[in-house]
């Protein structure tokens, strides 16, 4: 692993024909050139515009402004002055016109068919010029979300790794033990079973499902199936697989309808703000650091906030275990007339003082040497969890759902796949009939995007 502190700087032709050359030592925050010796330029940015985003990356360009006194960067809600409903349309928009914002904010899974298209910048030549490795670890999960066709594209700020979360209260009540590191599956089902329950304090529930393709995906690779050939730009589908069926069976079905264990679909559309982990009656739930604030602190969705842990996901069958690593960070536009400043802001963002604004913001950085040193002190204190280092230890396990051309919305839009997995929520249709109805219609979409390509 990199480890990350602040690599020298090459900045030659950062602004242009003429520039000086010249190299920033690990402790030089400064060019070597100011305001009266080469024209100031513009680099625009676009990011979410969610408060967290928003002050975060108002920050960083605060600070990059005082470091590199020719360059300002406008954020993208600095320059709208407004939200931005569809975020990646947006983009596209730019691309259309000529005019995208130089760097682009993305998620992992997401850019992939921009690449595909010829509207992002590759990375691997400067990154080799530059010596720098910081922000791509070779873990699977960085591999697939930064790379598309051998060529790297995204620079990762920050990632979300997703680990259960779990309530003492309910465990402690039940006399049930808290998860442990080396817990299976079959242990995490007895222990939703039997914290499932109605006391004189009401009906308390073991675990809380999630909806989607995304978020399930872990449960039938731990136990040793994928549902494609490859991740990455798959040819053959594979979701008729015993163990998918078995995982989502059981998670969107059994958990709600057979073991009631969870609760149904019904019951949650019944309110807002009842039978979730964050409002109390509901003992486990897989998420990701960005559900830590609902739990602790002044926005604990409970007055007082919840006490609470976090802990691994269980061992599948395969004896390892898997996690979703959530990899998110900035591409660069084919089109800028900046690259060499984009360059630079990327591997800021990706650096030392970027990611010290990252953390503070709440998000996980980019790296786990990162997160070691700037998020875990502040999310253990923050957020009162023991356990933070899960997050940091789900890394190793990291993997995403899938990568390409594509996409999950995609297979929402031309196989159904949204629509199929919210019968089997709604208890309308079980497993095995949903996925084999299903299969057929994603493997025609793989064919007929294949067949436009020439079968690559």
């Amino acid at each position: 692993m990199t480890a990350t502190r602040r690599y020298a700087l090459r900045v030659a032709s950062m602004i242009g024909a003429g520039a000086t050359v010249a190299a920033c030592g690990p402790g030089d925050l400064s060019l070597p050139f100011g305001p009266t010796t080469a024209p100031a330029i513009t680099l625009k940015v676009q990011v979410w515009d969610d408060i967290q985003d928003k002050d975060v990356y108002d920050g960083i360009a605060e600070d990059f402004a005082k470091a590199r006194p020719n360059v300002k960067v406008l954020n993208d809600h600095q320059i709208n002055g407004q939200g931005q409903p569809g975020y990646y349309e947006k983009f596209e928009k730019g691309v259309a016109a000529g005019t995208p914002n130089d760097l682009v904010y993305f998620q992992g899974w997401q850019w992939q068919s921009y690449a595909a298209a010829g509207s992002l910048q590759e990375l691997d030549d400067r990154a080799a010029r530059d010596k720098w490795t910081l922000p791509w670890p070779t873990d699977e999960a960085y591999e697939l979300q930064t790379k598309f066709r051998a060529k790297r594209y995204l620079s990762t700020s920050n990632i979300g790794t997703m680990v259960m979360f779990y309530v003492k209260e309910y465990f402690d009540r039940a006399g049930v033990a808290y998860p442990k590191p080396d817990w299976t599956i079959a242990d995490f089902q007895d222990a939703a079973r039997k914290v499932t329950r109605t006391d004189d304090k009401g009906q308390v529930y073991g675990y809380q499902w999630n909806p989607g393709y995304l978020r399930n995906t872990p449960w039938w690779r731990m136990n040793g199936r994928v549902e494609w050939d490859r991740i990455a730009e798959p040819k053959q589908a594979n979701w008729a697989a015993t163990e998918v069926v078995e995982a989502l069976q059981w998670q969107l079905v059994d958990s709600q309808y057979a073991m009631k264990v969870s609760p149904t679909q019904a019951t949650l559309e019944q309110s807002q703000e009842a039978n979730r982990l964050e409002f109390g009656n509901v003992a486990m739930k897989v998420e990701g650091p960005w559900f830590l604030p609902r739990m602790w602190g002044a926005k604990a969705k409970r007055p007082g906030g919840t006490p609470f842990d976090v802990q691994l996901l269980p061992t599948g069958r395969t004896g390892k275990k898997v996690h979703l690593n959530l990899v998110e960070g900035q591409v660069m536009a084919k089109a800028t007339k900046v690259p060499d400043a984009a360059w630079d802001l990327m591997k800021w963002i990706s650096g030392d003082e970027g990611q010290k604004r990252i953390a503070e913001g709440g998000r996980m950085c980019n790296v786990p040497e990162t997160n070691r040193r700037f998020w875990l002190p502040l999310a253990t204190q923050r957020y009162n969890v023991a356990n933070a280092e899960a997050f940091l230890k789900a890394i190793e396990t990291g993997t995403i759902n899938l990568v390409g051309s594509v996409t999950e919305a995609v297979l929402d839009r031309d196989a159904e796949l949204s629509r199929t997995l919210d019968r089997m929520r709604y208890g309308q249709l079980p497993a095995k009939d949903a996925m084999e109805a299903l299969q057929p219609k994603i493997q025609q979409v793989l064919d007929a995007t294949w067949a436009k390509q020439g079968g690559r």
